[in-house]
């Protein structure tokens, strides 16, 4: 077995108020002069502010804010801000990711604050970048430390919350392909298997509390994607969370589907359990108490784009192997899968 190397936080801070403990994480970890803080115009009001002055009495800050996920805003953000020694991103998916695209570009520590449990890369290396053409999965370091602050993630907008709970389910399906991949001799890890799947369940178990809003819900939430992101940054790969679930995703990207990527994967999990043989009705029913989309209305799609987005999903990413290429997916097989799962 090829040697690899694991980048995993140094320290991980959950609670409420902890973003008021960012200036005493930041003296622990031992970074010294200017921080560089990056967020968008809603995140910046949420937490941002409030990060800055917390660390004003120490640390001289600048703050950027970015509005999309791209190497040419990355570049945009190195060419304004030249001088700083680590980077604090502040907000959902696109500024985590540009966070930590910053700080690797730049080659400083990274710290990750979420406003929104929408999505695992709260902790993991990847980062997903827009081209004008797809969306690609790049790597980056892993984040030094996570602040997650639950009082502000409750408040997150439900939709978002749901994606999160969506995205972490579909770990389900994702190591069921890994394990696919595995039998033809694709690099496979029971441990990081296992920190993906209690993710999904953590989730599934705590589908009421989530939908009800409590704070032990939500909290089971963010712990969960972190330990998502973590499987991944232990593999070097998005392999523990990415399967023929996040094919779909993506293909439906590429027909401009309205819904979140959380959303997208939950949904596509459904069917592809199904396809796979694995229990779909547990994975419908904890996405359906969450509130998450289980069909093709409540995902903003119709029939043709569901079929054809499954049809055209293991072109996404042809050299991963997943339970589309170990069955003869048609079109009628796609539409009997749909109207057993009820999606359609």
């Amino acid at each position: 077995m090829d040697p690899h190397s694991i980048q995993l936080p140094r320290e991980i801070l959950v609670g409420n108020g902890v973003i008021d403990e960012i200036s005493e994480l930041c003296n622990r970890l031992g970074f010294r002069g200017k921080g560089l803080i990056i967020a968008d115009d809603v995140t910046r009001k949420i937490a941002g502010d409030r990060i800055r002055e917390n660390l004003s009495g120490k640390y001289f800050t600048s703050l950027s804010l970015i509005s999309e996920s791209s190497f040419e805003e990355a570049e945009r953000i190195l060419k304004i801000n030249h001088d700083f020694n680590f980077v604090i991103g502040v907000g959902g998916g696109r500024v985590i990711d540009m966070g930590k695209l910053v700080a690797t570009k730049h080659g400083v520590p990274f710290i990750s604050v979420p406003t929104a449990p929408s999505h695992d890369g709260i902790a993991s290396e990847r980062v997903t970048i827009h081209t004008e053409t797809e969306k690609a999965s790049v790597r980056a370091d892993a984040p030094a430390a996570i602040a997650a602050d639950i009082a502000i993630l409750q408040k997150t907008p439900y939709r978002l919350i749901a994606s999160g709970c969506a995205d972490a389910i579909s770990n389900y399906t994702a190591v069921y392909d890994w394990n696919l991949g595995r039998r033809r001799g694709e690099y496979y890890s029971e441990y990081a298997a296992s920190l993906s799947l209690l993710a999904a369940e953590i989730v599934m178990r705590s589908a009421d509390m989530i939908s009800k809003g409590m704070e032990r819900g939500i909290r089971n939430l963010v712990e969960a994607l972190i330990t998502s992101g973590i499987a991944m940054s232990m593999v070097d790969s998005s392999r523990p969370a990415s399967g023929a679930e996040h094919m779909f995703s993506h293909s439906l990207d590429y027909m401009d589907s309205p819904g979140l990527h959380g959303e997208q994967c939950g949904f596509g999990s459904i069917v592809t359990a199904y396809l796979q043989g694995q229990d779909w009705t547990r994975i419908h029913q904890s996405l359906k108490t969450i509130g998450a989309p289980v069909t093709i209305d409540q995902l903003g799609i119709d029939q043709e784009t569901f079929v054809g987005a499954f049809l055209e999903a293991k072109n996404v990413r042809k050299e991963r192997h997943t339970i589309l290429n170990e069955i003869d997916l048609s079109r009628d097989k796609i539409v009997e899968a749909g109207r057993v799962t009820g999606v359609i």
